[in-house]
């Protein structure tokens, strides 16, 4: 099975399923309703056959380790990237939020580790790519190279590195319709930040998510240059809508405080991760709510957000 068929497999059963529950609550317990009764069987033929279950949002999660989320994965004192009950940071709890709504998605990315799983098995129901790049700041992100990678990870495929292309042949690969963007945390460049998301409106036509950084505190390195970085991004936000670009501001660093973060100062803590799920979930279903209809991002894709 598929990633895909396994995320919209339960609306294909509910679409399937439901006449049949209809037509058995409707007889007896000595009858097989749809041979014994007509219009019962009638209604079976008038079930179009073509009916096809929702098309997936393509969803990008792209940053750093908080992205990647596997911080909270610890054995014998060390990070696991393999897929682990720890696993999967806040798109774990988001692909829960979004299948709870009855959104059919598809997470994208090049990298699949860091996963929601057991016995490095990846759960059935979590989707693990994601594009979070552990120690990249934003130009590493816009150009690509080798990712800092769990030495686990490294074991189980028999390779030495990870690499990752840059920004431009990720978006052309991935196709997605949405992206979830957070990065800054190494370094702070708002220059590099900047050009990041230019990039990635000159070559995509998916929803740009930006988030502010979290707050950071000590012994957290630069934790003071947070509130000047986040600062400057509303402008380029804001320049970028008005130059009709589809773009939206999270302000992540008010989904959470300080409390949720780790000891290390700068990842979230299971609470925190929570936070950040619903954060961009929310972010997500007002943009599907108030866009015109040009400009809805499920408008292909049979989604119905209420």
């Amino acid at each position: 099975m598929n990633k895909t068929t396994r995320h919209t497999l339960p609306i294909l059963a509910v679409l399937l399923l439901a006449p049949l529950a209809a037509l058995f609550a409707a007889g007896d317990d000595s009858t097989v309703p749809f041979l014994a009764d007509p219009k019962l069987a009638a209604s079976v033929a008038s079930v179009p056959t073509d009916a096809k279950p929702p098309k997936p949002l393509r969803i990008l999660p792209l940053g750093d380790s908080i992205t990647r989320g596997s911080y909270l994965a610890i054995e014998d004192g060390k990070a696991m990237g393999q897929p682990h009950p720890e696993g999967g940071g806040w798109r774990k709890a988001l692909q829960d939020k979004l299948r709870r709504a009855g959104i059919a998605f598809d997470f994208v990315g090049e990298l699949n580790y860091a996963a929601f799983g057991r016995d490095g098995v990846v759960d059935a129901n979590f989707d693990p790519d994601h594009h979070g790049l552990a120690g990249f700041s934003n130009a590493r992100i816009l150009t690509g190279g080798v990712v800092p990678t769990p030495p686990d990870v490294l074991t189980a495929r028999g390779v030495k590195e990870i690499a990752v292309h840059g920004i431009v042949e990720v978006l052309e690969k991935q196709r997605p319709d949405v992206i979830l963007l957070m990065s800054g945390a190494n370094g702070f460049d708002a220059a590099a930040r900047d050009e990041l998301i230019r990039t990635i409106g000159d070559h995509s036509a998916a929803h740009l998510f930006v988030a502010t950084v979290l707050p950071q505190k000590a012994p957290r390195v630069g934790w003071e240059k947070v509130d000047a970085y986040n600062a400057s991004l509303p402008a380029m936000v804001a320049s970028q809508k008005a130059a009709g670009k589809r773009i939206t501001l999270v302000d992540m660093h008010a989904a959470i405080t300080a409390d949720d973060l780790l000891p290390d100062g700068v990842h979230p803590n299971k609470a925190g991760m929570d936070k950040m799920a619903t954060a961009w979930f929310t972010a997500i279903t007002t943009a599907v709510r108030t866009m015109g209809p040009a400009h809805r991002i499920d408008k292909h894709l049979g989604n119905t957000i209420g």
